[in-house]
Parts: structure tokens; C-alpha cells; sequence
């Protein structure tokens, strides 16, 4: 191998040892956006809440995922399902009068409607008799570490957070149809954030700071207890879960998406480009001077056997033909099997000529009489010169010399 062919090699190789040293050492950032999507495992998504829903409520239920809050969808998707829960779980609750007015309609026939956000909109509020308000540091007079409070349920459980700066709180409630269920404390007092409200035959649970149902803090033990009362206390039979982030199913539409959506085939493939970046890089260049290709004789032995049969042929004298195939016949015998030609006539040529070639004494005989035999004649026939070669021919089959 040239120099150049195996420095390219050395390079190529630390390349990929430069290139996985880089990933085995590199410190992957933690994506910590909320995103409250059922299928993002970071941090703030909502998998693990997702996934051990049916857990949570022991598999009494059935949950099926909804995706649109379309009036018109919402409307046909709720025609027949008065006995069933909604579960939203979303930063902002921002639902339009008509939305939140079908909202109302379902409660109102038996319907339950589960809300964990940070904002609610205000005719959903006002229609319910209440209000929201944030924690503030000078609510107070004092310095907020949320991380040291407990969010508490009435029933005692328990859970701290921390990352939740100006945590939600409701106030002004009309009591007649509300029950405080859970709160935090501050200086000795229940901030309440999570209530219920009735609503003709159904109800509407309404809980501050999603945050608590997402990946982080159900992955903790004190806070999964926490999130999973919250969830159980949804009475229905029919659980309709709110994917908000659904986008439907988009897929790269390059032939190379499998190896560009995972990690380990991504790099394998940008390897094997950088690699043969290299290859032609240090292929370029000619390596030595191109060789003139040089053809090889050809070979007109046929031709050259073509033209001497023509011309014996046109003569119109197969005597002499006769004789040359005699002369070369001889000369293959000598040659192959060692005998001495000079003693033809010789029953001795004979005996040795049918033991070297395991052809019988008959046919060795018959032969030998026929070459001595035209050996001598100058004029024959072109019969006589087929059956001469045919006896030939035969001879050296039996003979093995073909």
C-alpha cells in the first residue's frame, strides 16, 4: 500500500476515535422546557403521569385520548358521554366562551371536568362564583421558598415542590358549591389551589401549578403519592385525557430519517461521509502514470489450418495432404510416447507402440500397415484421405493423445 493510502487510514481512525471521545465526554443538556406532552420524557412532559394513569385508577376505567377543543368536535365528542371525566393538564387553561360554555353543559348533565393550569379563563371564573390570585412575596411580607412548603390535600397528603415561583392560589369562593380539597400554607394560613365545584348533576376539579403531574416530580416518591390522589379522586367510569401537543404523525420525508432521528446511526452516518471525504481526497491524485495497455498476439492458428486445407483442397492432390498427415501423425507418436520412428517396420515398434498406449496388437498392426502403406503412394483419392484420418483420429482417442 502507498504512504499516502495508509496515512489517510491513521486519519480516518483518529477521527473516530476524536469523534466518540467527543460524545462519551460531552455532557448532554437537559431539556427543561414544559412542554405538558404525554410523550416527552423530560423533565416537564407528562409521560410517566400519562403512563401510569391506568395504574393510578387500578384499571376500573377506560381512557381515551382526545386532541382538539374545537367547539364543534368538542360538542359532537361529549353528545353521548355524561357519565365520563376530562383531564386537562396544560400550562394555561385559554378556552373561548362557546368551549367553556359546552364545558358547563357537560358538567351540568352528570359530566366531570378535571383542570390542572395556571390561569383559568374569566367566564369559566366568574360563571363558578371565583377568583385566582399568585403568591407574591409582599402578599406576605416575606421571602417565598416554595421548595420548604407543603402542598397539602385535605385528606393529609403531602408533597413539596420547589421551581415554583409564584405559585396559584384561589380566593373569593362561593362556598355554597365549593369544597376546598387542597392548599399550601403561608404564616399559618391554608392557601387553598385546588377546589371543586358542583355544577348541576356533575362537578369541575380545578387544581393550580400542572407542574406537580410532570416527569420530575411523579418520578419522586412523596410527590407520585401526592399526584396520585389528586388523579383518583376522578369518580367516572370514562376518562378522556387532553393531548394538547398532538400534532398528528410527521415524519421527515428524507430516505436517511432512520439514521438521522437516532443518535448512534446519525454519527455512524456523518463518519462514513467525513471517511470518504478522505478516500477521495487522497485518491485524487494518480499514483503513477497510466499503463499502455498492450494486446496480446492473436493467436491464427485456425486460420493459418484454414488457409493450407484451401489450398490443398484447390490443388485437387490429396497424395501429398496424405502424406503430411502420415509425416505429423509419426512425429506426435515420437513425441508423446518416445518411440523411435526409424523402426516402423519392426514388429518390436509394434509391440511397444500397443503396450505405451493400451491399443490392441490388431489395431496397432492394421494402422502401422496403413501409414507405411501411403507413406509410399504419391497419388490417392479423397476417400482414401478420410478413412486415413478417421483411422487417425480413432487412434489417438483410444490412445489418449487428443
Amino acid at each position: 500500500m502507498k504512504n499516502s493510502g495508509k496515512f489517510g487510514l491513521v486519519l480516518l481512525g483518529i477521527t473516530i476515535l476524536i469523534i466518540a471521545f467527543i460524545d462519551l465526554a460531552s455532557d448532554k443538556q437537559i431539556d427543561w422546557s414544559k412542554t405538558y406532552n404525554q410523550r416527552d420524557k423530560i423533565p416537564y412532559g407528562l409521560y410517566v403521569t400519562r403512563e401510569e394513569l391506568p395504574e393510578i385508577l387500578e384499571n376500573q376505567v377506560e381512557i381515551e385520548d382526545f386532541t382538539s377543543t374545537n367547539y364543534d368536535f368538542l360538542k359532537m365528542f361529549l353528545s353521548a358521554k355524561e357519565q365520563g371525566s376530562l383531564v386537562y393538564i396544560v400550562n394555561g387553561f385559554y378556552e373561548g366562551k362557546e368551549v367553556t360554555g359546552e364545558l358547563l353543559s357537560f358538567v351540568e348533565r352528570g359530566g366531570e371536568v378535571f383542570i390542572s393550569a395556571n390561569n383559568f379563563p374569566i367566564y369559566l371564573m366568574d360563571t363558578l362564583g371565583i377568583k385566582q390570585q399568585f403568591h407574591y412575596p409582599n402578599n406576605f411580607n416575606e421571602v417565598i421558598h416554595v421548595e420548604d412548603r407543603p402542598f397539602s390535600l385535605v385528606d393529609g397528603k403531602t408533597a413539596y415542590y420547589k421551581d415554583l415561583d409564584y405559585p396559584g392560589l384561589f380566593c373569593n369562593l362561593d362556598t355554597t358549591n365549593t369544597r376546598i380539597i387542597g392548599y399550601y400554607e403561608v404564616e399559618d394560613k391554608e392557601i387553598p389551589n385546588f377546589i371543586e365545584v358542583k355544577r348541576g348533576q356533575g362537578r369541575f376539579l380545578l387544581h393550580l401549578e400542572p407542574l406537580m403531574f410532570t416527569n420530575y416530580y411523579m418520578l419522586k416518591e412523596e410527590s407520585f403519592i401526592y399526584g396520585a390522589a389528586v388523579l383518583k379522586m376522578l369518580s367516572n367510569k370514562e376518562v378522556y385525557w387532553f393531548d394538547g401537543t398532538f400534532k398528528g404523525t410527521v415524519e421527515a420525508k428524507t430516505p436517511l430519517r432512520v439514521l438521522l432521528q437516532n443518535d448512534g446511526l446519525r454519527q455512524a452516518w456523518y463518519i462514513l461521509l467525513f471517511g470518504l471525504i478522505l478516500f477521495l481526497l487522497f485518491k485524487s491524485k494518480r499514483e503513477q502514470r497510466a499503463v499502455h495497455v498492450v494486446e496480446p498476439e492473436p493467436n491464427l492458428s485456425k486460420e493459418f489450418a484454414r488457409t493450407i486445407a484451401t489450398l490443398y483442397y484447390e490443388s485437387g492432390n490429396p497424395g501429398n495432404l496424405i502424406q503430411k498427415k502420415v509425416e505429423y501423425f509419426l512425429y506426435d507418436i515420437r513425441t508423446h510416447f518416445q518411440l523411435d520412428i526409424l523402426q516402423l517396420e519392426d514388429e518390436v515398434f509394434v509391440k511397444q507402440l500397443s503396450l505405451k498406449t493400451g491399443v490392441s496388437m490388431e489395431e496397432c498392426e492394421h494402422l502401422i500397415r496403413l501409414l507405411l502403406q501411403y507413406r509410399k503412394v504419391r497419388v490417392s483419392t479423397d476417400g482414401e484421405l478420410v478413412e486415413l484420418n478417421k483411422k487417425i483420429e480413432d487412434f489417438k482417442y483410444k490412445a489418449n493423445m487428443l
